[in-house]
């Protein structure tokens, strides 16, 4: 039973990357929105559209986040059922990553969603030359 735990959460990896890829994607999607939309001097419309698509983005990026740590915690938790049965390995990685399911992202994915989100939004309000 504990091959096929490691199997599942091998193949969910895959489908973590790809998540992970598309927050990246769309991080820079809505940075360089922000740019255009500067730099062809938007009015009061454009900056709300733009504003409106970083937050979206935002929003999205931290619950694909939050399902990625999740998976983690699910197959350890998944490992954590085999009890005393399991292999040393799997008995670390359930001391490690066992427990709740988040409900947000690590601090680490914390900061970087709200450093995209700053950068995205904020050149949209201020002035680039204060």
């Amino acid at each position: 039973m504990e091959s096929e735990i490691w199997m599942s959460f091998q193949t969910s990896r895959g489908a973590n990357a790809t998540l992970f890829l598309c927050v990246i994607i769309a991080s820079w999607v809505a940075a360089r929105f922000t740019s255009v939309m500067i730099d062809k001097g938007i009015n009061i419309v454009g900056k709300i559209l733009g504003s409106v698509f970083s937050l979206s983005v935002f929003a999205i990026s931290w619950t694909l986040l939050t399902n990625i740590g999740n998976q983690w915690i699910i197959h350890a938790n998944a490992l954590a059922s085999l009890g005393e049965e399991s292999s040393p390995i799997a008995q670390a990685f359930v001391e490690e990553y066992g427990g709740d399911l988040m409900t947000m992202p690590n601090p680490v994915g914390m900061a970087f969603l709200i450093s995209v989100f700053l950068i995205a939004f904020l050149p949209l309000w201020m002035n680039p030359n204060d």
